[in-house]
């Protein structure tokens, strides 16, 4: 275990998945402020979670990332699967589940998530248009039955999953935690690049920033 990590006790699981069939290419590989998004991401967790792994398909291509790689149970069943073999990697009872097409989410917004889980099985965000964002959100261990027993029986959509009534579920709604909803802004294409890369600040070399 790292030390001084402010949640020893949380797993984060970057989501890498693979190549996206509208983006053409490793989401989790394009460069953002001039490194992988992946890696922007996994700098944003490591400070906080007290493991830190990485869901992948192509594992050899994030070697870079020095991160444990865990590899599906139930392969091609999607996110889910990579929570299930996550929490079956881990031993911390959180586990914070974060799609790597996901630019804007910084320190502030996982400790809010986080802190928001008490004794639920999972906080959720939600945004102001009423949308759930389940693959930025904490899960703790009591879901890994449920979990198995779904991917089990082909049922993998993580939308029916958090909707599960066995399954006690805390919607974090980000208006009231004074968080934008441009927070969550995913990069399913080419599309969604050209504009995220529009709202970036130039960087000078000099600037220090």
């Amino acid at each position: 275990m790292r030390g001084g990590v402010v949640y020893p006790d949380l797993c984060a699981v970057l989501l890498a998945g693979g190549r996206s069939r509208r983006m053409g290419l490793e989401k989790a590989l394009i460069t953002v402020r001039g490194k992988a998004l992946v890696q922007n991401l996994a700098e944003v967790v490591l400070p906080l979670a007290g493991e830190v792994v990485l869901s992948a398909n192509e594992g050899d291509l994030y070697q870079f990332l020095n991160l444990p790689i865990v590899r599906d149970i139930y392969p091609g069943q999607g996110p889910l699967a990579g929570l299930h073999a996550a929490m079956l990697h881990s031993e911390k009872n959180l586990v914070f589940l974060l799609a790597c097409d996901m630019p804007n989410v910084k320190e502030r917004l996982v400790r809010a998530i986080v802190e928001s889980s008490s004794d639920s099985d999972s906080v959720v965000p939600r945004t102001s248009d009423g949308r759930s964002h389940p693959l930025c959100g904490v899960y703790r261990r009591s879901c890994l039955e449920l979990l198995g027993q779904q991917l089990a029986s082909g049922r993998n959509r993580v939308s029916d999953f958090v909707c599960s009534p066995a399954l006690r579920v805390r919607y974090f709604d980000v208006a009231e935690g004074g968080f934008p909803d441009a927070d969550f802004l995913n990069l399913n294409d080419g599309n969604d690049l050209s504009r995220f890369s529009l709202t970036l600040e130039p960087c000078h070399p000099n600037s220090g920033g």
